[in-house]
């Protein structure tokens, strides 16, 4: 159609003699219309070529109204745009422009006429602004540009005045309001930096992550219980906390943590608490307030009952993590891989350590976009729970209830405790009807809308398949289309047929069919209770500290760490709560023994019971005589030779006392003595024999030397060899 409009648009063109456009594409404007794509370039032409008929057809004395309709009545069956009002307008558009072809592309932008390094320039004003590109170019226009200041690209202002104006004279301040042309603010706002990037200079990747190209994963592979994320939350209300023990009646936020499948976004587990706030006394007298949060043995809790729920496929689970608060410790991690044979692994989400500038400061923090799965997810259990009691909004600060205040103060009334509050007891509180609900009732709204979530099919999840069901009637309730088939042929022809997307708990149901679980053994999954610790043998003991508190535990058998030397690794399974005993497997899970604490529960004896010192003593005493034993088993050949010396000894002894046993005391004395000055004479007399041989040798020395200087090299002194002063 267009090549047929063309070839009837530019024929019998009767182009007026007086001054108008040429309708068509300069010469030199060729290459910047040739960077079009090919369809505006057509179009272009298509447009051209109409104007230039309705053009003509005005020169012959027709209003333009007339030759308007009549160039549209002739093309606008073939082309779009030949429309008469379109045409209308296109002409005069193109006439106010004085034959600009640019005029008549929609959004058409040409070469900019500011130099390229003007709008880096001012690209980076935009960045440096935290809030308003507005007052960046206010800050150009305003203060820089009369200033003086040069500005990339134009030099100052006074360089720019008398370069544009050279027949002018210099003003001695700066003339308000001269501008180089294209320094609007409407056309600075189209130099701006993008999103993307003013967002990176400003708060970080992962603020600007949002505003990137994104990799988008499909699950539609996975299998049950293949990936399980797992991530913590907050929920959008308060609630009444009655009291315990350790902790007053409070109002307080609502976190847990949830683990959720991957490929079937079904909610599988989720612990569920309030954030707790209590007085601790200092030893410097001061009061210092602990605030609860999502600790390790919540996340212990969690596994605990993952497992105790779902079991194990037969394929390998991955559990996707993050790296704060609900991140898995390496020594749990090193439980599961061992308790689980290698079948359940930990992968976490990356960490951010990102700067903008090559020596500006780090940006650090998780990737939460890399469970993209369950934080969507969050939303949409918190649209469910939108209608709680006590809803304090995301951001308590600035989108909370205007009354909620009030509500807080009034319950921290009935709350108090003290000298002059009502100091109600906590089965009391729970009586209370107060505008927020209690940790039960939260826990069974979360409950609920988590049900409720898993089965929803207003979704788009990926990978879900489409259910198709039909009505047998209208109001009825939709039946599977499997049951089609039962219906008479009568009823088959008035049935409607629907689809919708299937359920998390369909997509559950229908991928684990054939699926077996394997159950895990409750000894097993006991373990998951307890706090694992990577452990070092060494000084015959295992030492490691929890919570800032030491434990040592020894071996009282000597079967756990038989031929372990120091340095030997074990993974620990430590009890907080009973921690007098410590169970030890090795570095591949298989059970290794138990230990037993030194100094018993505490780990510190009562210096007045001395029956726990004499028993903590005797534990320490058997690993020392143990570690004796297996020093003398070691040394069994010299204590053999010790004892065959003692003997030999005492033999000696004894023959001595036997020859001297007729003598006195003082004629015992006297052969010592004797025998002790005889063996004086005798070391004297070698020493000076000794002595007078050394001299008579240094004397030859001397004597041959002075000859052998007298007569050569080759003199030899008569009768005396190099045997002889050997």
């Amino acid at each position: 159609m267009i090549s047929t409009a063309l070839q009837h648009a530019s024929t019998d063109l009767a182009i007026p003699a007086h001054d108008a456009p040429p309708f068509a594409v300069p010469f030199a404007d060729l290459a910047e219309f040739g960077a079009l794509p090919e369809k505006r370039r057509v179009e272009l032409q298509v447009t051209l070529s109409l104007l230039a008929r309705v053009h003509a057809l005005r020169g012959e004395g027709r209003s333009l109204e007339l030759a308007v309709a009549t160039v549209a009545a002739s093309a606008r069956q073939q082309v779009r745009g030949a429309a008469p009002g379109t045409l209308t307008r296109k002409y005069y558009l193109y006439l106010g422009a004085k034959g600009d072809w640019r005029a008549l592309i929609k959004g058409y932008r040409g070469p900019s006429a500011l130099p390229a390094e003007f709008v880096e320039y001012i690209r980076a004003l935009a960045e440096d602004n935290h809030r308003s590109m507005n007052e960046a170019w206010a800050l150009l226009r305003e203060e820089i540009w009369p200033s003086g200041r040069p500005v990339p690209g134009y030099g100052t202002w006074m360089e720019w005045y008398m370069k544009t104006y050279p027949a002018r004279a210099l003003p001695n301040v700066y003339p308000r309001g001269q501008y180089p042309r294209g320094w609007s603010r409407r056309n600075l706002y189209r130099k701006a930096p993008t999103k993307g990037a003013r967002m990176l200079a400003l708060r970080g990747l992962a603020a600007a992550k949002k505003h990137f190209p994104s990799v988008r994963r499909d699950p539609s592979s996975l299998r049950p219980l293949e990936l399980i994320v797992i991530d913590d939350f907050e929920l959008d209300c308060l609630c009444v906390f009655p009291g315990d023990r350790n902790h007053k009646p409070q109002i307080g936020r609502v976190a847990g943590l949830l683990a959720m499948d991957v490929a079937t976004r079904r909610k599988l587990h989720w612990g569920i608490g309030q954030r707790l706030e209590r007085e601790e006394q200092q030893p410097d007298g001061t009061v210092r307030t602990v605030r609860t949060g999502i600790a390790r043995v919540d996340m212990q809790a969690l596994l605990h009952g993952l497992f105790a729920r779902t079991g194990l496929p037969p394929w390998p689970v991955t559990l996707l993590v993050e790296n704060a608060s609900a991140s898995i410790s390496p020594e749990m991690e090193l439980s599961l891989s061992t308790l689980f044979e290698g079948r359940v692994r930990v992968e976490r989400t990356g960490l951010i350590d990102h700067r903008t500038l090559t020596n500006g400061f780090t940006e650090r923090g998780g990737k939460p976009w890399e469970k993209g799965w369950v934080e969507s997810l969050f939303n949409q259990l918190w649209n469910l729970l939108g209608a709680m009691p006590g809803y304090k909004g995301s951001n308590q600060r600035l989108n909370a209830p205007a009354n909620l205040d009030a509500a807080i103060s009034y319950t921290k009334v009935l709350l108090g405790q003290g000298e002059r509050a009502l100091n109600l007891p906590p089965e009391k509180i729970a009586l209370l009807r107060l505008p927020f609900p209690s940790p039960e009732a939260v826990e069974r709204a979360f409950a609920w809308a988590c049900a409720t979530s898993d089965a929803r099919t207003d979704h788009r999840y990926t990978g879900f398949d489409r259910v198709t069901e039909f009505l047998p009637e209208p109001g009825a309730e939709p039946r599977p289309f499997a049951d089609l088939a039962l219906l008479p042929p009568e009823a088959q022809a008035r049935v409607e047929i629907v689809e919708r997307m299937e359920a998390p708990v369909e997509r559950w149901a229908r991928l684990s069919l054939d699926v077996s679980f394997q159950r895990i053994p409750a000894e097993v999954l006991a373990l998951l209770l307890l706090t694992p610790k990577k452990v070092t043998y060494r000084n015959h003991a295992i030492t490691f500290a929890h919570d800032k508190d030491g434990y040592t535990y020894v071996d009282e058998t000597g079967e756990v760490f038989r031929g372990a030397g120091d340095g030997a690794e074990y993974l620990a399974y430590f009890d907080a709560a009973a921690p007098e005993r410590l169970t030890l497997a090795d570095m591949t899970g298989a059970y290794a023994g138990t230990l037993a604490r030194l100094g018993g529960k505490r780990g510190l004896v009562d210096i007045r019971d001395k029956e726990a010192l004499a028993e903590a003593a005797a534990l320490q005493a058997t690993v020392v005589n143990r570690a004796l034993a297996e020093v003398r088993a070691r040394h069994e050949e010299p204590n053999a030779q010790l004892a065959l010396d003692r003997a030999h000894n005492e033999k000696i002894v004894a023959a001595h006392k036997a020859e001297t046993a007729g003598l006195g005391k003082a004629e015992r004395l006297a052969l010592a003595g004797a025998e002790r000055a005889a063996q004086a004479v005798r070391e004297r007399e070698t020493g000076k024999a000794l002595a007078r041989a050394s001299r008579d040798t240094a004397t030859l020395l001397e004597t041959d030397d002075g000859d052998r200087a007298a007569a050569g090299d080759n003199f030899t002194a008569p009768g005396v060899t190099g045997r002889d002063l050997l």
